[in-house]
């Protein structure tokens, strides 16, 4: 009987201490700091051959055909610059209208006449002078369109 019961104790044994074995993984630790010499030479030897060091001359600004060269202290010339036509700048205001008087926006100038007395408050400028052009387009609802008011700057 003792025989029996110690070799059931051994096996009970044997089992608890394969299963503490189980459960603990492998123990990792990192730490920051800056990279030793194994780690450089590691990077290193991955890396590569490297290439050799080339000889080049330091050019600076000297060289007068780089793009955007220019001698050091001095701006580019404006006589220089290839002869721009002048800007005409816009800003376009867009509304969505939905109204019954929408059908009478056919001309432009039921149009114009629309903004003004509609839209002009709310344009950077109060002056129809400066309202360049207006532009209606159907929305996707019925009964609704976009407007856009081109006012030059």
């Amino acid at each position: 009987m003792a025989a029996i019961s110690q070799e059931l104790f051994s096996a009970s044994a044997r089992r608890a201490a394969r299963s503490v074995r189980d459960d603990e993984g492998p123990e990792v630790s990192v730490v920051e700091g800056p990279a030793g010499r194994e780690t450089l030479a590691l990077i290193a030897d991955l890396a590569g051959p490297m290439r050799a060091e080339q000889a080049t001359l330091d050019y600076g600004d000297r060289i007068s055909n780089a793009p955007g060269a220019q001698a050091p202290g001095t701006e580019p010339n404006a006589a220089d610059a290839p002869s721009a036509l002048p800007l005409v700048i816009f800003e376009m205001l867009t509304f969505v209208v939905q109204g019954a008087e929408i059908a009478s926006l056919s001309s432009e100038a039921v149009r114009r006449g629309f903004v003004e007395q509609h839209l002009l408050r709310r344009l950077p400028t109060q002056d129809m002078a400066l309202v360049d052009r207006v532009d209606v387009t159907p929305w996707t609802v019925q009964g609704m369109v976009v407007v856009r008011v081109w006012v030059k700057l």
